[in-house]
């Protein structure tokens, strides 16, 4: 995360709308609203119940949409098969010192078959929020994570600086999500009012796929066809504008 002319994004969020210190609800006007689902999504689900064929021109939309998001998309295979494990393994030592209790108390989000640890920031999000609604996500105050650990400097950033996948200085913040097999995260924006672009993101352990435009539906859970289906190799990055 990062904030364009300001060093610390608190004073960024400062500046955009009415803010509280701390973490606790907070808001106002000028937040960004959740956008409308697009047409083509209207028409899947009218076509799922009706039983109907989508039309040529509802596949050109799908088409379109698809070609929109890959725009913003670049992949590049970074990780040498030898330097994943020399990470995987310490992203396991991460784990089992979660376990023992030796981070703080934000620095780790729990969830059934994932596990988020924030290094650097952190920030309030779904269940968490006292208010629901895209733009009401809070960085916490700043010391309740933990810092970024040396490793992920050495190992993973530098890297990403050397291949100027980004300039040096732009990380300040680095999330570990930790899938057990079978788990996945709904469809979301990363906040925009507290991520800079590009959102970087590097996979270990296994390939696995990223998928866009998908809606879901819980209880059991379900989920409908993506407007596009990224693979994703392991040691791979993946940059999303």
């Amino acid at each position: 995360m990062a904030g364009s002319g300001y060093t610390d994004l608190r004073e960024k969020l400062k500046s955009m709308m009415p803010y509280r210190d701390g973490h606790k609800g907070g808001g106002g006007g000028g937040l960004p609203r959740e956008p409308p689902d697009p047409p083509y999504d209207r028409k899947r689900r009218h076509q799922e119940d009706s039983g109907s064929e989508p039309s040529d021109y509802e596949e050109q939309k799908e088409e379109e949409e698809a070609r929109k998001v890959k725009s913003g998309i670049r992949q590049l295979r970074l990780f040498s098969a030898e330097e994943c494990a020399k990470i995987e393994a310490r992203i396991e030592d991460v784990v089992s010192r979660a376990e023992k209790g030796l981070y703080k108390e934000h620095t780790v989000d729990r969830a059934p078959l994932r596990n988020k640890y924030f290094f650097g920031e952190g920030y309030t999000y779904g269940s968490q929020l006292q208010r629901r609604g895209p733009g009401q996500e809070r960085l916490y105050p700043r010391g309740e994570v933990d810092a970024i650990p040396e490793w992920v400097h050495d190992l993973v950033i530098r890297k990403l600086v050397e291949h100027r996948v980004i300039p040096e200085g732009f990380v300040n913040s680095a999330v570990i999500n930790d899938y057990q097999p079978g788990g996945c995260i709904v469809s979301h924006v990363d906040p925009i009012h507290i991520f800079e672009r590009p959102i970087v993101s590097v996979s270990f352990f296994s390939d696995s796929a990223l998928c866009f435009g998908c809606k879901f539906q819980f209880k059991p859970i379900r989920v409908s066809e993506p407007v596009l289906f990224l693979p994703v190799k392991r040691g791979s990055v993946t940059v999303l504008r």
